[in-house]
């Protein structure tokens, strides 16, 4: 529950990405000097990556590249794309998809450094 305000961009307030900022955090556990890069990594990916790539409950699911790390940015395109409400279950489902590509890369990144 820590991280419940997190969800819509902090608060809805479409700012950046939750996810975003809970892994930085935890690379921040790890990382020492180095956060501040392996966070511009995870920050750069999430900009240019075609996302959600795990999405089981939806798997003909509209897939867009954010080009931002805000929230609102990432979610516009996504609704916009796939033609569905902010609210709706396919809009959950996707955040909930980009979410565990985010923890995917997060580890990617850390493994590599750090494995």
């Amino acid at each position: 529950m820590m991280y419940r305000s997190f969800s819509g961009g902090f608060a809805l307030e479409a700012s950046l990405c939750g996810t975003l900022a809970v892994a930085s955090g935890f690379i921040g556990l790890f990382a020492g000097d180095k956060q501040n890069r392996l966070v511009k990594e995870l920050f750069d990916w999430y900009k240019q990556a075609e996302l959600p790539v795990y999405n089981p409950d939806f798997p003909d699911h509209a897939v867009t590249v954010a080009e931002s790390t805000l929230c609102y940015d990432s979610v516009v395109k996504y609704i916009n794309a796939e033609g569905v409400a902010f609210g709706s279950k396919e809009r959950s489902s996707r955040c909930a998809g980009v979410a565990a590509e985010v923890v995917r890369q997060t580890a990617i990144i850390l493994n590599r450094e750090f494995a």
